[in-house]
């Protein structure tokens, strides 16, 4: 039964085999860049159970197994009739599902009481959780691996949550997967600059221009540095994935076009659902709240609440803005929406792209926020002893009136595209690429 799967389990047929014809190392070698994609070096390898790991599509998640597999294979921690790999776009059920893991779990048992089991995209499979507790109700993954991999986060966890002290004794389980932010992109790109970011400002603001066509997936890098643009087909393979797993969860693509629309129209600005609504005009306040919570949880959007300095959290029920989780999905977008005669090719999106990027490189590590007084600012970021607040002037010069509000606040900055520090009505300015290297 498993044969059919040894495409994706050629190391069953040598390892020497698997190194040299597994799909995705062997694209690897193609690549001129690499990051680590070493996530599982955190998990305590003494201690078995089910682990999980989330992130968007083409983002690494099953090369980073591969690779995985690999360093265990070389490491000779696991042998090949240990280790298997699941693709679950081949799998059509639950039941299905059951029988194959059962059948390599009990192959492995007769020999081997250890396992590293990789299942990827679990959520291809209709109630694929009523498998994997069954299974766990029987004892196998007390003795070795589980990896369960997924494109939709919250179903991931909501489904996690329903088996409880069947997990194992590990205290880390669960991993994410995001595109490289500026920072990591710099590292992996530019290691030198990464290191001393205020000493070469003019080739880190070339990067920063870089960063801002690619963004931080692999395929877009390595298009810009190899080939000297990210190509159309790229592009084309990630505005398919978007749409295909909207069919696949039954939702209109017209609607997510409008509703893509909508969101990419305001980005950056203070928007509620209903107004939302009301600028796409075809669909309800709830169907359009469920198709950004989906975008949410595939890790295309994300939204910055309005900030309560007395609580030093965020006002869910007041206006939010959104933005993209990488420069290169909202670039893809825009084009995909463009082609459809849906956004104007006249807009001017680097200011936004820029917001955005600086939103996502502090939501990553910190609790973001936007703050709304009497002015507005763009980014707050909540640390455990300081409260930053960030306000992005990319492409306008900044004017005195234009700061009213961040003078209000300590630890105000004005993050901008000129190298040189200043101050601004007593607020610092600082050069935006490099702030953001620093606090990577």
């Amino acid at each position: 039964m498993i044969e059919q799967f040894i495409n994706h389990n050629l190391f069953k047929k040598g390892v020497e085999r698997f190194l040299a014809n597994d799909p995705q190392l062997v694209l690897l070698e193609d690549l001129l860049f690499v990051h680590p994609m070493d996530w599982w070096q955190e998990i305590d390898w003494e201690k078995p159970g089910i682990y999980l790991l989330s992130g968007g599509r083409q983002i690494g998640k099953t090369t980073s197994l591969k690779l995985l597999i690999r360093e265990k294979l070389l490491k000779k921690e696991f042998v090949p009739k240990q280790i298997f790999y699941l693709p679950c776009d081949q799998v059509e059920t639950h039941q299905e599902l059951t029988r194959l893991l059962r059948s390599f779990l009990e192959d492995v048992s007769v020999t081997q009481r250890k396992f590293l089991l990789m299942i990827d995209e679990v959520t291809y499979v209709k109630e694929w959780d009523r498998s994997i507790k069954a299974l766990a109700d029987e004892g196998w993954f007390r003795r070795g691996f589980c990896i369960i991999t997924g494109s939709d986060s919250a179903i991931l966890k909501e489904a996690m949550g329903r088996f409880p002290g069947r997990r194992g004794e590990a205290q880390k389980t669960d991993f994410l997967l995001r595109p490289l932010d500026f920072g990591e992109y710099v590292a992996l790109v530019a290691p030198p600059l990464f290191k001393n970011p205020d000493q070469k400002s003019e080739e880190l603001l070339s990067c920063f221009d870089n960063y801002l066509r690619c963004g931080g997936h692999l395929k877009a890098i390595n298009d810009l540095h190899q080939k000297g643009e990210v190509l159309p087909a790229t592009h084309q393979t990630f505005e398919q994935w978007i749409q295909g797993d909207f069919e696949k969860k039954s939702k209109s693509p017209h609607h997510l076009r409008g509703v893509l629309k909508a969101i990419l129209e305001t980005s950056g600005s203070q928007v509620s659902y209903s107004s939302l609504t009301q600028r796409m005009g075809e669909i309800s306040k709830p169907t359009f709240m469920d198709y950004t919570g989906f975008l949410e949880r595939l890790d295309i959007l994300f939204s910055l609440e309005a900030f309560d300095q007395n609580r030093r959290i965020g006002f869910p029920k007041k206006a939010r803005k959104f933005h993209f989780w990488d420069p290169f999905i909202l670039e893809t977008t825009r084009r995909w929406l463009e082609r459809e005669g849906l956004v104007s090719p006249s807009i001017d999106w680097e200011p936004i792209k820029v917001e955005s990027i600086v939103a996502a490189h502090f939501k990553k590590r910190f609790s973001t926020f936007y703050w709304k007084g009497k002015g507005e600012i763009d980014v707050v970021v909540v640390r455990k002893k300081e409260t930053l607040f960030l306000e992005v002037k990319w492409t306008q010069q900044s004017r005195t009136w234009d700061v009213n509000e961040l003078k209000k606040h300590k630890n105000g900055v004005i993050l901008t595209r000129q190298p040189t520090p200043g101050f601004l009505s007593d607020i610092p300015l600082r050069f935006l690429p490099s702030f953001l290297v620093e606090h990577s």
